[in-house]
């Protein structure tokens, strides 16, 4: 997480040295990126950045858990949209991800960032590092109706099972593995499959 330096600084500077990072980490995956190219782009001294980031490994974490921050605001607002349904939601947010992928500049980003996400095990469901959980938000809103179980525990690991497919088929179309009218098809073929599971006979 970076540190209280990097956070007191000013709105202007810290987004600069925000899209420093961005910008390496667009055209490296994060093994490559060069915490020299972030301080030429930042126009800071080496000195400047450990002081407001621990390594490069903390400056990825920042870029990431941002990322999950903003992911967990899209999915809560699909969520509301779609009134619970959380299948649907998932599908949206799978479009949702791969439409913002599709802009040219954030294409190589959202792969490192997915591809990094998948290598550490995180979801957009986890708790991201500022301690914001929405795992309760989230499931407030499900609408359990069509459920055969209800318990929160529960409703947690399914929606957990969700995003890791949604976040893998993601990866999958950004990486051009498989078109996006197929890993949508893979994706929707993995919800049934799920839903054998959780609905009512």
């Amino acid at each position: 997480m970076p540190k209280e330096t990097f956070l007191n600084l000013p709105k202007e500077k810290k987004e600069k040295i925000t899209n420093a990072i961005l910008k390496e980490f667009s055209r490296e995956n994060f093994n490559k990126a060069s915490i020299s190219n972030i301080i030429k782009e930042a126009k800071i001294p080496r000195g400047s950045f450990y002081q407001y980031f621990e390594d490069k490994e903390d400056a990825i974490e920042y870029i990431i858990d941002s990322f999950i921050e903003n992911e967990q605001k899209e999915f809560l607002a699909l969520l509301v949209k779609s009134k619970g349904d959380i299948f649907k939601t998932s599908l949206k947010l799978f479009e949702h991800l791969i439409e913002k992928s599709s802009e040219k500049e954030k294409l190589r980003l959202y792969k490192n960032i997915l591809e990094e996400s998948r290598k550490n095990n995180i979801s957009i469901f986890n708790k991201n590092q500022r301690g914001n959980n929405k795992k309760e938000d989230f499931i407030k809103y499900i609408n359990t109706e069509n459920f055969e179980i209800k318990d929160k525990e529960y409703l947690k690991d399914v929606v957990e099972i969700l995003m890791i497919l949604t976040r893998n088929t993601t990866i999958n179309v950004i990486s051009k593995k498989v078109e996006k009218e197929e890993g949508q098809k893979e994706l929707l073929k993995q919800f049934e499959i799920l839903k054998r599971g959780v609905l009512k006979k």
